[in-house]
């Protein structure tokens, strides 16, 4: 190395000139000069060199940091040649491709590339040196092991060496989360679209000056039924089918209305369609800011609501119908129990405060549970309905008449000014069921019972005033109905007399307290013993003897009548036969059992009857069944079969109080009927009511013509026995004869008989 090595450059400049300097001073020794001179090049060659040396070291530094900007740039460079070969590429379009720059330089850039791309990428190439400005191609890269495919952007321009070789630089920007954003903004547009076009109504984006930026199908077909192009329509085009903004009452423009609140508005308009007719639409129009807040447009949607509206009225007509419905009673359009409630409490509060009077009328309908059983109720309603119909011809609009239910009714009498008032308007109803009730060419002749309470003297409040209203009906039942009864305290105990029984009925027969009386029946002629009746009695343990009309109501409506009538009837079976046995009564003697409605519509009455007689071991020939005419006329066809197979076991079958029912002469034809009882309300004014011997005349001469045996009830004079015998009746029973007694009082009275 130099000894001038370690000098630096100004040292070296500093000596440089004072060799020269030394140099024309002495100039006398070639020597010397030449020796001197030689040093000065000396020195220049180092300075030279120096330079040199500083100039490759900071190339070399220039060079490694453009080494790393081009490997680690953003974007991938490539080098190819004219045929596609990558001569040279930067780390980062390495990493594009997966896979080490080593195994790539040298290869074609197809090889990189997703299949498909080789077309492109020829086509791109061969523009690119074609040209000479820059060229750009989108190329999709191939799929990487981890099976992710990236896309970029090729930049192409032609570039020529030292040597004139052409070979082209390609810059690659990688486009893939741009592409796959751009891609999620379209899939969300389409799927946005595919949302509103599934929607059946119409649907637009409206901008500010009622231009439709997008539509979904049902707008495009509005549009192009109307000829309208719908990449360049407004709003009111495909609305209406107008060529202005909407305006008026008629057409009140939404996009106005948001615009002026800022917020979601509704809006009805009114259309006439194609065929003449006024559809209404219910306009939707929300605002839609931009990232400012200010509105930047609508979207507005619509629909026919037309149906929805008619709906809505039938629904409010309905409402109207169903309230008027949950207040009155559907087949005879007056009040129900409800309403009823609401204007007696409404009247009570009125009475109090003027300290005035008022009346509650409870009414019932005699008998019409035979109407239904004996007819149909459809006959039944009928009934009721014209019933109604009288009713309401009598009273005054401020007053109230109800259906309670089944054949109960009241009213409410107000501004009554004494008690006589209320039986008056009582007087006048009764008088309404004094013309028949003509129903499907049937005349029916029907009575009421009616009660009465009055406020504030027979109670203060609607349950009070109804129930004792409700307790006076049933005593005027009581008295022989189609009458009425005020309410009186007596009729509170009778009540709590009825609701008692009820409850004791239950025990009645495990406690023993069933007996039977029975009464005989009469040969009318002889007057000798032919038959006997078997009569319940109920000996209450609080209340004493009770006869029939006492419990039996109350037995059918308990249910308890099913296990009182299967008593009766082996306890009669079972006494007939002991007398029988003991020769009290001769083997052909009939014993007459009464038969409820309910036993008779039992499905095991003819095995129970079987059972009780092979259980008694009395004959079928010896038993006689006793039905009303309501059970005689209910479904004909059932009820001819089951008397059919009881007559063909050998049990007779009689019609009991017959003519106070609603029996069709044909009927006793069809039916196996063995005998008619007259009903004692027939016999007991018998001869001086010409009525009543005009009616007995025609039963028992009826049933004479029909060969049915006939039996007189209730005969108690000997007027009426030998009325009786004279018209053709055989047999009969009453008080004449002998009363219903306990079996050791018959047993004597048989005794006593056959003594004489």
């Amino acid at each position: 190395m130099s000894r001038y090595s370690n000098l630096s450059h100004s040292e070296l400049e500093r000596m440089l000139s004072e060799s020269e300097r030394l140099l024309r001073a002495d100039t006398d020794t070639d020597t010397d000069y030449l020796l001197h001179n030689l040093q000065l090049h000396k020195i220049e060659l180092e300075i030279q060199n120096r330079d040199l040396m500083e100039s490759q070291k900071e190339l070399e530094n220039i060079r490694d940091q453009y080494a790393e900007l081009y490997d680690f740039a953003p974007v991938g460079y490539l080098t190819l040649d004219k045929n596609g070969i990558i001569n040279n590429l930067n780390i980062s379009a390495a990493a594009m491709f997966g896979a080490e720059r080593s195994r790539i330089v040298g290869r074609p850039l197809s090889t990189q590339l997703a299949p498909g791309m080789g077309r492109l990428l020829f086509d791109h190439l061969r523009h690119a040196f074609s040209s000479d400005q820059k060229v750009t191609a989108d190329l999709a890269l191939k799929t990487t092991s981890d099976g992710i495919t990236r896309y970029v952007r090729a930049d192409t321009i032609v570039h020529a060496d030292l040597e004139s070789q052409a070979h082209c630089l390609m810059n690659l920007i990688d486009t893939t989360e741009r592409r796959r954003a751009e891609q999620a903004v379209i899939d969300e547009r389409t799927f946005l679209q595919h949302v509103i076009d599934g929607v059946e109504n119409p649907i637009m984006v409206i901008s500010l000056d009622f231009k439709v930026l997008r539509m979904n199908e049902a707008a495009k077909r509005i549009a192009t039924m109307q000829k309208i192009d719908p990449e360049h329509a407004c709003c009111y085009q495909i609305s209406h089918q107008v060529d202005r903004p909407c305006d008026g009452d008629d057409y009140p423009c939404p996009l106005k209305i948001v615009l002026q609140t800022r917020l979601p508005t509704k809006v009805t308009h009114n259309h006439i369609s194609e065929f003449g007719t006024q559809r209404k639409y219910e306009v939707s129009v929300s605002p839609l800011f931009d990232d400012d807040g200010e509105i930047m447009g609508v979207i507005e949607s619509s629909h026919d609501i037309t149906e929805h509206l008619e709906l809505l009225d039938e629904l409010k007509e309905r409402q109207l119908s169903y309230a008027h419905l949950a207040q009155h009673d559907a087949l005879t359009g007056l009040p129900n129990r409800l309403l009823f409630a609401d204007r007696l409490s409404q009247a009570i509060h009125v009475a109090h405060r003027n300290k005035s009077m008022l009346a509650v009328l409870f009414i019932d309908l005699d008998r019409f549970k035979e109407v239904n059983d004996s007819f149909n109720h459809a006959t039944g309603d009928a009934v009721l309905k014209e019933v109604a119909e009288r009713f309401q011809s009598l009273f005054r609009e401020d007053d109230t008449i109800a259906r309670m239910g089944g054949d109960e009714f009241t009213v409410i009498l107000t501004h009554i000014k004494k008690d006589s008032n209320a039986a008056l308007v009582a007087k006048k109803l009764l008088n309404l069921f004094k013309k028949p009730f003509t129903i499907q060419n049937h005349k029916l002749y029907l009575t009421a019972s009616i009660g009465i309470s009055l406020y504030p003297d027979h109670g203060d409040s609607v349950d009070e005033l109804v129930r004792n209203a409700d307790t006076a009906m049933y005593r005027a039942k009581e008295e022989g109905r189609n009458t009425f009864q005020y309410y009186t305290l007596e009729l509170t105990a009778r009540a709590f007399e009825r609701v008692f029984l009820a409850s004791s009925l239950h025990n009645a027969i495990s406690q023993n307290e069933l007996i039977l009386h029975y009464q005989p029946q009469i040969e009318l002629i002889t007057k000798e013993i032919c038959g006997v009746e078997a009569l319940v009695r109920w000996q209450n343990r609080d209340l004493g003897l009770l006869t029939p009309d006492k419990f039996i109501p109350l037995a059918e409506e308990s249910e308890v009548i099913d296990e009182m009538g299967a008593w009766i009837m082996k306890e009669a079976c079972q006494q007939m036969k002991a007398w029988q046995d003991s020769g009290i009564l001769r083997s052909d003697m009939t014993i007459s059992v009464n038969l409820s409605g309910k036993q008779f519509d039992h499905n095991n009455l003819l095995e129970e009857i079987e059972q009780t007689l092979t259980a008694t071991g009395l004959s079928p020939d010896c038993l006689e069944l006793e039905i009303t005419e309501t059970t005689m006329m209910r479904s004909t066809s059932v009820t001819s079969e089951t008397l059919r197979k009881l007559r063909k076991l050998g049990v007779k079958v009689a019609v009991d109080d017959f003519g106070t029912g609603y029996s069709s002469l044909n009927y006793l034809k069809q039916l196996p009927i063995t005998r008619l009882k007259i009903d004692k309300t027939f016999i007991s004014d018998i001869p001086d009511d010409l009525n009543d011997v005009a009616i007995s005349k025609a039963i028992i001469a009826m049933a004479n013509n029909l060969l049915l045996d006939v039996l007189a009830e209730g005969i108690e004079t000997g007027e009426q026995h030998q009325f009786l015998i004279q018209q053709g009746c055989r047999v009969g029973q009453g008080y004449l004869f002998a009363r219903p007694m306990p079996s050791d009082q018959f047993e004597s009275f048989i005794e006593q008989t056959r003594q004489g």
